[in-house]
């Protein structure tokens, strides 16, 4: 992939983890007794995506800030989603299942695609006891968020490979309301949370499909995703980072700026070490829009490099040093 303007640094968040969930940067080491991180953030978990709930939602890290309105629905038989962007360039995203398509009215550009491994705030990764492999959890007490009383965890990191998490819950369902990344000194990287939402509630289905379906006047782009295995494409990481587990690979077709233009084929794997995760892309190498690259923005690390007759992209919300050994450890079989 050629390097992307500043501006359209939304386009890597989406494939690395884009809105990822944070913590304070020095904390105790004992874990108070009766604490359960695990079985915490399998309520989080099951909160994200399984209630139903609409409300605005502000994301900043690297000096941008993004806000967006957000309805979902989940009945145990679908899952309907609607956001929209409520600044910058017009942008609304429908999700029905898996099925997620992107409106951009200004261009008159409708991208459909398929829902990648990659989860989005307030949704965790789902990787069970592998987390406290890398992380130690401890409460930090009650606070509130949006009006709403919430429970507040952080998780350290045990190594300088990951940045630490700061976590709130609301307490009665277990939804997570707002995550915060902080650098090794404290510093705010990146932050997500809601400033009003409610629970419950109803989305007409129509008021998703509909638009789904009536597209007239929109250039519509299809950008098929397959689900494969990472060895089987001639790829392995012959040197595993620590903490971080191969989540899922697929072949998909990337949309040039702002769905405009013709998608390419790329190769994606997708780690996680069940906080965080760290995309890597593989595609074929082209000298005319490939130039190296190396570069953080608030939390987010990106890197790439030529590697033969292959072009590298590894980014994440994680140290550059964690994206050097991703790439390092990346071997053509």
């Amino acid at each position: 992939m050629s390097a992307a303007p500043v501006d359209q640094r939304w386009r890597w968040k989406r494939y690395c983890a884009g809105h990822l969930l944070g913590c304070a940067a020095v904390l105790a080491q004992a874990q108070p007794v009766g604490f359960d991180a695990q079985q915490w953030l399998a309520r989080a978990q099951a909160a994200a995506t399984q209630r139903s709930y609409q409300g605005t939602m502000t994301s900043s890290g690297g000096g941008h800030l993004s806000s967006s309105r957000i309805s979902r629905v989940s009945d145990g038989r679908q899952r309907l989603e609607r956001i929209e962007l409520l600044n910058g360039q017009a942008r609304q995203q429908l999700r029905h299942n898996e099925t997620v398509l992107t409106l951009w009215p200004q261009t008159r550009v409708a991208v459909f695609e398929t829902e990648d491994a990659v989860a989005e705030f307030p949704a965790l990764p789902s990787l069970g006891q592998r987390l406290l492999e890398s992380y130690e959890a401890r409460p930090l007490g009650q606070d509130r968020v949006a009006g709403m009383d919430v429970d507040v965890v952080v998780f350290k990191p045990k190594d300088g490979m990951r940045y630490a998490q700061r976590l709130w819950a609301e307490r009665g369902s277990g939804l997570l309301l707002r995550a915060d990344v902080l650098g090794p000194r404290g510093e705010v990287l990146e932050s997500s949370a809601f400033t009003e939402l409610s629970f419950g509630g109803k989305l007409q289905p129509d008021s998703v499909l509909g638009p789904m379906k009536r597209l007239d006047g929109y250039r519509v782009l299809r950008l098929p995703s397959q689900r494969v295995n990472f060895e089987s494409e001639g790829w392995t990481m012959q040197r595993a980072v620590a903490g971080f587990h191969l989540v899922g690979c697929a072949r998909r077709a990337l949309e040039a700026s702002m769905g405009v233009g013709d998608a390419r084929q790329v190769l994606q794997a997708v780690y996680s070490d069940g906080l965080t995760h760290v995309s890597v892309f593989v595609e074929p190498f082209d000298a005319q829009q490939h130039r190296p690259m190396r570069t953080s923005l608030g939390a987010t690390s990106t890197l790439m490099n030529r590697q033969g007759e292959w072009w590298i992209t590894v980014v994440g919300d994680v140290p550059m040093p964690t994206i050097q050994q991703f790439e390092a450890g990346l071997q053509r079989r």
